[in-house]
């Protein structure tokens, strides 16, 4: 079979290929009439979040995973079973149906925090649970907040903020295990 890339072409490598191809179909992906129709069938009218909005209310949705309500904005159609990776000829076809050959019964409209876990989820083969532990950490140490936050739970800070997001976790799934 003929390789769509390499000397002459514009991909340097199979690599940069698929990155176009899966461009090319994430683009066809938002264009999806399921996917707009099942935006138009959750949304309703929010009292506006934005303080300084000219209107009273706006589009919103309740997250089907965490179930807070959110402006359309922060809201994003997610595929049930993911669509899976795009690296190779052999998974064109399986990417293809799953990204696009879908009913409404495949799609769920979630938060954008949400779908950020289920990614981090299923790149790290992790339950969807733990991921939001893992990036509630992430968060901590990025905002400079997990020194403070492990003092107020009687925690010694660890010397590196590796270690610290270790011990955030650790804590984080006590909690969970405590409700």
């Amino acid at each position: 079979m003929k390789e769509p890339w390499g000397l002459g072409t514009p991909w340097k490598n199979s690599v940069a290929f698929f990155t176009y191809l899966r461009g090319c179909l994430r683009k066809a992906w938002s264009n999806n009439p399921i996917k707009h129709n099942l935006i138009k069938k959750m949304r309703y009218q929010i009292p506006n979040p934005n303080p300084r909005g000219s209107k009273k209310t706006v589009w919103g949705f309740d997250c089907q995973m965490c179930k807070g309500t959110f402006p359309i904005s922060q809201g994003q159609v997610d595929h049930i079973q993911p669509a899976g990776s795009l690296q190779k000829t052999e998974d064109i076809q399986g990417f293809v149906e799953r990204l696009l050959y879908v009913t409404e019964d495949d799609l769920r409209l979630i938060c954008k925090e949400c779908n950020s876990a289920l990614a981090y989820a299923d790149k790290h083969g992790i339950s969807y649970e733990r991921a939001v532990i893992e990036k509630q950490s992430i968060a901590l140490i990025k905002e400079k907040k997990d020194l403070t936050w492990l003092r107020e739970r009687a925690i010694v800070p660890a010397s590196s903020s590796a270690r610290r997001r270790v011990q955030i976790v650790e804590r984080l799934l006590e909690e969970k295990e405590d409700e």
